[in-house]
């Protein structure tokens, strides 16, 4: 009973892991209860939210931003008169174009003789874009965190329907073991009734020791039910339903109808680069390579702008002029570089020129050994998918001989059970007509529903194998 893993989780979520309304109780319902009380279920669930809601703030971080400033703000007294300063300023950015950013200011200066100085506005962009590799890198992260949070999700989905019907193969398991002993019990009453018939008195050795292996195999079987009892009242309450929801023997007639034939999946009904340990790799080897891409280790900025009452452009009478600004930086392995000029609109005062220059010989040493490390990064990124194949080749060759040794097992099951089927009917003709004892025909019967419930045991078999396949594949 494979189902869909996503379409489960999201039920769990949307019904807020409410417990099951009483009724005639399905397999699916089971199911469903032991995954709404899976607790790694819900963790994951929540883990989905933060995703989200980190992916929400990084939109939000790398989108518009608009700043408005005070400035420092200074009150004094001169000479007994009050001075007020200030220095208000706006600043605006849109990282995803070019980083443009706007931005204007002045100096206000509040006093008997109030001056506005050095207001100016100005734009600047990156002239060579050098961290819209970055903002990819950035996006394609945070989506790959949302989905590696639903895949998780969809993973303990998985885990937790393996566990469940594990443990109904564990409780069937239990079962099949008092078959047997019931089976012991019956060959034993028979030794016991021919003691009997033999003459054996009842103080006898061979008449006490007859008897005592009967006493011990209904000894074992009452205990062996009595632990079986007990499992499955857990496993109730595991589902979600309380110890008198189903009797045990209901249980078993419930898988009888309704756990159904699978096929048996193989690693050939999945695509190869859908195994988790490829598809990992090759989205290590993609984003380790846009982060390398993403690193440049050269700038180039410009700006323009325009400047109210510049004091570095004033005319022969130390009057500041308005000017027109343009600058210019630029940063290459270690050196930087920058100008600027201030052009001023007073045609008598003088323009202003601006340069600077720096340089860190370390910056070249690093970038060598950085680069050698890149060339180790790649070496082993290749390493690691290449071990993603050879594990997919190895694994492949393994699921190959587990669906043979399945399909095997399971018609060699129906053989056996055929044949145990066909003696129960004869034994119980012979029995009717009293050709045999209870006993041999008891013997015969056990046997059969023996057969019967390795015959569910191999239907799980396949549907937890079916589990363990899936699980090692990313759904589409």
């Amino acid at each position: 009973m494979i189902i869909n893993k996503t379409k489960i989780a999201f039920t769990v979520l949307l019904f807020s892991f409410s417990m099951l309304s009483a009724g005639e109780i399905t397999l699916n319902d089971f199911l469903k209860g032991w995954l709404e009380n899976d607790r790694d279920l819900k963790t994951a669930a929540i883990s989905l939210e933060k995703a989200e809601l980190s992916n929400e703030k990084s939109i939000i971080q790398n989108g518009f931003d608009i700043t408005l400033s005070s400035g420092t703000m200074t009150f004094r007294t001169v000479n007994g008169n009050g001075k007020f300063t200030l220095n208000p300023s706006v600043k605006a950015n849109l990282p995803a174009t070019r980083n443009l950013s706007v931005n204007a200011g002045t100096d206000i200066t509040i006093s008997s003789d109030t001056k506005l100085e050095n207001a100016s506005i100005s734009a600047s962009l990156d002239l060579i874009d050098t961290d819209k590799e970055k903002r990819m890198l950035t996006e394609k992260k945070q989506l790959r965190t949302i989905l590696e949070a639903k895949r998780q999700i969809e993973a303990k989905a998985q885990s937790s329907e393996k566990s469940f019907y594990s443990e109904i193969k564990s409780l069937l398991k239990s079962s099949e073991s008092i078959a047997s002993s019931k089976n012991s019990l019956y060959t034993d009453r028979i030794s016991f009734e021919k003691i009997k018939t033999q003459g054996y008195a009842e103080s006898s050795s061979n008449y006490r020791l007859a008897e005592m292996k009967v006493r011990n195999d209904l000894h074992s079987i009452e205990t062996s039910e009595r632990s079986l009892n007990h499992n499955f009242e857990m496993f109730l309450l595991k589902c979600g339903y309380s110890e008198d929801t189903s009797s045990y023997e209901d249980f078993l007639k419930l898988l009888d109808k309704e756990i159904p034939e699978q096929a048996i999946l193989s690693f050939e009904d999945f695509k190869k680069y859908n195994y988790k340990q490829i598809e990992n790799a090759i989205w290590n080897q993609e984003i380790n390579s846009l982060s390398r891409l993403a690193e440049k280790n050269y700038t180039l900025k410009g700006s323009a702008g325009y400047t109210f009452n510049n004091t570095d452009t004033k005319d022969t009478d130390g009057k500041a002029s308005d000017s027109i600004d343009a600058k210019l930086n630029s940063s290459v392995l270690g050196l930087n570089l920058s100008a600027g000029v201030s052009i001023p609109v007073n045609p008598s005062a003088a323009p202003a020129f601006s340069a600077g220059i720096s340089f860190s010989p370390n910056t070249l040493k690093l970038q060598k050994l950085e680069e050698k490390e890149i060339t180790l990064d790649v070496q082993s990124e290749k390493i690691t998918y290449e071990n993603a194949e050879s594990n997919y080749n190895l694994a492949l060759a393994d699921n190959r001989q587990t669906v043979k040794d399945l399909e095997w097992n399971k018609t060699t099951i129906e053989e056996n059970l055929s044949m145990y089927t066909k003696t129960e009917q004869d034994m119980k003709y012979y029995f009717d007509k009293g050709i045999i004892t209870e006993s041999e025909y008891l013997s015969a019967k056990s046997n059969k529903e023996k057969y019967e419930i390795e015959k569910t045991l191999s239907l799980l078999d396949i549907i937890i194998t079916n589990c363990e396949t899936q699980s090692q594949f990313y759904t589409e």
